[in-house]
């Protein structure tokens, strides 16, 4: 009975341990089945905001680019409001300018369209500048004088450099160089323009006629004077950017020297300096092809003119804040709709503006040395004008590294060291280059030298006279004993003949060492030699990059 009740324990326990297994599985396939669908959801949630998110940039940018059309619409409205009138008063100076060259318009036509837009624009510097001119093509002194004096007291610099360029184109000379006075008198040496420069090019080559009161020459002296003045270190600055302009013009002597590279422990001591001394004819050219190059008249009062049009087509300075913006909301159009890009665009061009402003010599010596196109003229005239700061980067170029020089070279071949101060005493190198080589033969051809088989051989001879001994009382002890000693002999022979080959190969290639060992030493006195000789012609007359 105890028993029956056991197993009847036994298996309602098994029962209830199966139902709690099936539970379990069954919570668990239902949890399982609960965190696929809560992935699930979580995935589409992200999905969700993934396209929410999109929708609202979509969204974003389409509302700023809106914006960016009405604003367009705004400010170009407030543009013609307020300045349509200037933009008839440019379009008109450069029709009188052009009818003037053309003869194909009345004076009283020209006087009386200038007097309207003089009435029209009271603010406007280039109003009173085409009154002005209109009366100068009517003979019309007191009047040109009156709307002069009112076109410089709307805007000086301006109205000064027009005039310059206008007299220019009318032969009008000494008159030319009053204006030009006046414009460079509100330059600033520390900022200077592009534009500014040109005209500098166009005076120094003669476009502007002779300038009898040497007017521009004082002011470019005063400039550069105001930027020496206004940088200590300006002459290292100029050395340190010449010097590495030349170095452009080097190249290594590998070619020319090969020994020296191979052979010469200080061979970069020799390439950097002589490198330079060989790249002096190079740098020479290039200058005096800049110097003597033929200027295009032609050419450069074509870019005078074409600066005037610009001049007088640039839009006035209170029209700057409304064009700024004009030109943002362009942008925003153009990266559709995205503000943040159209901003760090509009940011990066005003940083680039800023970083472009640049003091008379570094103005001067970015159109030498840049690689953007530059009209041949420019280049002379700056080279003229910066003769004596690359004239001194030159100097630094070719000297810092003459002191390190080496006096004595020290030749290395084949692991032996020998010092030359000018490779004269080729002897001296080659016997104790010899001697070293000897040395290291002798001390190959020992250790490789044995007395083995001369050992072998005798063991052999004992061992076939020991037989013949034996032989007289055991014949059979007497052929083993003599076949060894006749095998030891012929083994140590056949080792002699061996060594004796390689103690030859080992003389074959110390020999072998030596004749192009003395050989390399040769060569490479001869060309330390011919670089010292380089180096003493070209400190003895130098080369003079302006006049060779």
């Amino acid at each position: 009975m105890g028993n029956v009740a056991t197993i009847g324990i036994d298996s309602d326990a098994k029962s209830r341990i199966q139902n709690i297994d099936d539970v379990t599985s069954e919570l668990k396939s239902k949890v399982d089945n609960l965190a696929q669908k809560v992935d699930s959801t979580n995935e589409a949630l992200v999905a969700l905001r993934r396209e929410f998110e999109a929708f609202r940039i979509d969204q974003t940018k389409s509302n700023a680019l809106n914006r960016a059309t009405n604003e367009l619409v705004r400010v170009r409205q407030e543009l013609e409001q307020k300045f349509s009138n200037y933009s008839v008063v440019r379009d008109t100076m450069l029709g009188v300018l052009q009818a003037t060259d053309l003869a194909l318009v009345k004076k009283d036509t020209i006087s009386r369209v200038s007097e309207e837009l003089m009435l029209s624009t009271p603010e406007y510097w280039l109003a009173p500048c085409l009154v002005a001119v209109a009366a100068w093509i009517g003979n019309d002194r007191e009047l040109a004088e009156r709307a002069i004096k009112e076109a410089v007291k709307r805007n000086e610099t301006k109205t000064a450099l027009t005039m310059a360029l206008i007299c220019r184109r009318n032969q009008k000379q000494a008159t030319c160089y009053e204006w030009l006075s006046v414009y460079f008198a509100h330059q600033d040496a520390s900022n200077f323009s592009e534009d500014t420069l040109m005209y500098i090019d166009a005076y120094a080559n003669g476009i502007f006629g002779e300038d009898e009161k040497h007017i521009c020459d004082d002011y470019i002296n005063k400039w550069m004077r105001e930027v020496r003045g206004s940088s200590s270190n300006i002459d290292e600055e100029q050395a340190k950017l010449w010097s590495d302009y030349c170095l452009g013009f080097s190249h290594d002597t590998s070619e020319q020297f090969p020994e020296l590279k191979e052979s010469v422990l200080e061979y970069e001591r020799i390439d950097a300096y002589i490198r330079r001394i060989n790249s002096a004819e190079a740098i020479a050219s290039n200058f005096n092809s800049i110097q003597n190059t033929p200027v295009d008249s032609d050419s450069l009062k074509t870019a005078i003119d074409k600066r005037l049009i610009g001049l007088i087509g640039r839009y006035d300075n209170k029209e700057d804040a409304l064009r700024r913006e004009e030109h943002y909301y362009e942008l925003v159009k153009y990266f559709d709709g995205n503000e943040e890009r159209a901003r760090e665009q509009r940011d990066l061009e005003e940083r680039m503006r800023r970083e472009q402003m640049l003091n008379l010599v570094q103005q001067l010596t970015k159109t030498v040395i840049s690689d953007k196109p530059v009209m041949p003229s420019m280049k002379k005239t700056a080279v003229a004008y910066l003769t004596d700061y690359i004239k001194n980067g030159y100097k630094t170029y070719i000297t810092e590294k003459k002191d390190d020089f080496p006096e004595n070279i020290t030749v290395s071949v084949d692991g032996w060291e020998g010092t030359t101060t000018d490779g004269n005493d080729q002897p001296r190198l080659v016997a104790e280059y010899t001697n070293e080589i000897n040395t290291r033969r002798e001390a190959e051809l020992k250790a490789a030298n044995t007395i083995m088989p001369k050992v072998k051989m005798g063991i052999g001879a004992v061992l076939a006279a020991l037989g013949a001994i034996f032989g007289l009382v055991n014949q059979p002890l007497y052929f083993i004993v003599a076949v060894a000693g006749l095998y030891v002999i012929l083994k140590g022979f056949q080792e002699s003949k061996v060594l004796k080959n390689n103690l030859a190969l080992i003389n074959t290639k110390f020999d072998d060492q030596l004749v192009k060992g003395k050989e390399k030493i040769e060569s490479t006195c001869d060309q330390w030699s011919k670089a010292k000789i380089v180096v003493a012609d070209f400190e003895n007359k130098p080369v003079d990059i302006f006049t060779a």
